[in-house]
């Protein structure tokens, strides 16, 4: 039976839709959103740019605010599809930080679809994070690195992501002493006068690992402290801004080796 499910992201403005052994078909239509999409199983006919392409699993189709377009599965067979809908405005900026440009409007993309194993897989990795963190650190910071990835991509870009020491610390810093806040890319960029896409990028070439997986090292080790404390497992999770226990107990773990119950025993 055909599934479709859709979902919006509280963090940025991006909604996805999802659909599983899909006989669904499309006229040819537009739409001001840019839209992005992999196919996970089956073969389908996508129509743009005045041509037709047939494409199957592994293939990742673009398409420009306003383009004509459709894309449905091959006659008699169904097909298993995300698809990301993104505001144009929003994209425009994280391509204004890739040029080092400010108030310019979207660039369209150069290519309406890719056979890339390496986007593909970014693709999926995005939408993981979408659907499953509620972290906004985490959204923005995976939204912004993969947009900015395929703009250079597709638009063979070379970017220069180099961004002085000082500043990178200072975002380091700023992220130690608030770690345990509901933290933006943007509240760190702006502290540290330095743009969200060179903030990522440049923040993982310097110090080997991005600004969320920074913030939630920070919250495992104060953690820890409060554990050897006495406080309660339930409370430092909520007074350090993870999302519930579980969620606590899973990072917990993949930075310590062992749960918040056995630090805590000894």
């Amino acid at each position: 039976m055909s599934k479709q499910k859709f979902f919006r992201s509280s963090h940025v403005p991006i909604e996805l839709r999802y659909s599983s052994a899909s006989h669904a078909c499309y006229k040819k239509h537009t739409h001001d959103e840019f839209s992005i999409g992999v196919v996970d199983s089956g073969v389908s006919e996508y129509f743009n740019q005045n041509n037709i392409h047939l494409i199957r699993a592994g293939t990742t189709v673009i398409v420009n605010p306003n383009e004509v377009h459709s894309c449905n599965p091959k006659k008699g067979t169904s097909w298993s599809y995300k698809m990301l809908y993104v505001c144009p405005k929003w994209l425009a900026h994280v391509q204004g930080m890739v040029l080092n440009e400010s108030n310019h409007e979207f660039i369209p993309f150069q290519q309406n679809h890719t056979n890339s194993t390496v986007v593909f897989q970014q693709f999926q990795n995005l939408v993981d994070i979408l659907i499953q963190d509620n972290s906004k650190l985490a959204v923005e910071e995976a939204s912004i690195t993969f947009f900015s990835n395929l703009f250079s991509f597709i638009n063979t870009r070379n970017l220069d992501f180099e961004v002085s020491k000082p500043k990178l610390l200072n975002a380091y810093h700023y992220i130690s002493d608030n770690c345990h806040k509901a933290l933006s890319i943007k509240d760190i960029a702006e502290y540290s006068y330095i743009s969200e896409f060179h903030l990522i990028h440049s923040f993982r070439k310097e110090f080997g690992i991005t600004p969320h997986a920074v913030q939630l090292v920070m919250r495992v080790n104060l953690a820890k402290s409060l554990l050897k404390e006495g406080q309660s497992i339930a409370s430092i999770a909520t007074d350090l801004g993870f999302v519930d226990q579980s969620h606590f107990y899973r990072n917990f773990k993949k930075i310590v080796a062992a749960t918040p119950l056995e630090y805590k025993n000894g």
